[in-house]
C-alpha cells in the first residue's frame, strides 16, 4: 500500500515536471527574450499552469482524446508557417510598394467532427489550435451542427487554413 502511494506520487510530480517544462519553453518562445525578468515569468507561469493541468487530471476532468489522424493531419503546420510568412511577406511589401492593399476575407469551410460528444469537442479544440499557427489564416468560430469552420485569411489560400 505504501509502495502504491509513492507510485502515485511519482507519476504525479513526473507529469508536473513534463507540463511545468513545456510551458516554461512555450512561454520563451513567444515572449522571445532571454532575460531575468522573463525566466521569472515563465518559471511563475509554468508553476501555475502545470499545478492546474496536473489537478485537473488527477480529478479526470477535460480527457479529451483527438484521434491519430487527426494529429497526422497538422504533420504540413511547420512547412506552412515558413510559406505563409512569405506570403504576407510579398502581399506587405507590394502594399508598401503602391500596390493594393490586402484587406482579407472570411471563408466558411466544411469539416467532419468525428460526430458528437467528447471526441468532437477534442478535434475542434485540435484544429483551432493547430490552424492558429499560421501567420496568414485563423479559425474565427466552428459550428458543429453545420459541420462548418469560418476562417479569415489575410490572403485566400487554402493550404494556410490546413488542418482546419
Amino acid at each position: 500500500m505504501f509502495a502504491d502511494g509513492v507510485r502515485k506520487v511519482g507519476v504525479h510530480a513526473l507529469a508536473w515536471l513534463a507540463w511545468a517544462a513545456a510551458m516554461w519553453w512555450f512561454w520563451m518562445l513567444l515572449v522571445g527574450e532571454w532575460n531575468a525578468d522573463e525566466v521569472i515569468a515563465a518559471s511563475c507561469v509554468a508553476a501555475v499552469t502545470a499545478t492546474a493541468a496536473e489537478v485537473a487530471r488527477a480529478k479526470g476532468v477535460g480527457t479529451l482524446r483527438v484521434p491519430l489522424r487527426w494529429l497526422a493531419r497538422a504533420k504540413t503546420v511547420p512547412v506552412m508557417i515558413v510559406v505563409d510568412f512569405g506570403v504576407i511577406t510579398w502581399a506587405l511589401l507590394r502594399a508598401l510598394s503602391g500596390g493594393r492593399r490586402v484587406h482579407g476575407t472570411f471563408r466558411v469551410k466544411p469539416y467532419d467532427d468525428e460526430g458528437g460528444g467528447e471526441r468532437a469537442g477534442a478535434v475542434r479544440a485540435w484544429v483551432t489550435y493547430a490552424a492558429g499557427f499560421s501567420p496568414n489564416a485563423y479559425v474565427v468560430d466552428m459550428d458543429p451542427r453545420r459541420g462548418t469552420t469560418l476562417v479569415h485569411d489575410l490572403v485566400p489560400n487554402d493550404s494556410s487554413e490546413s488542418p482546419a
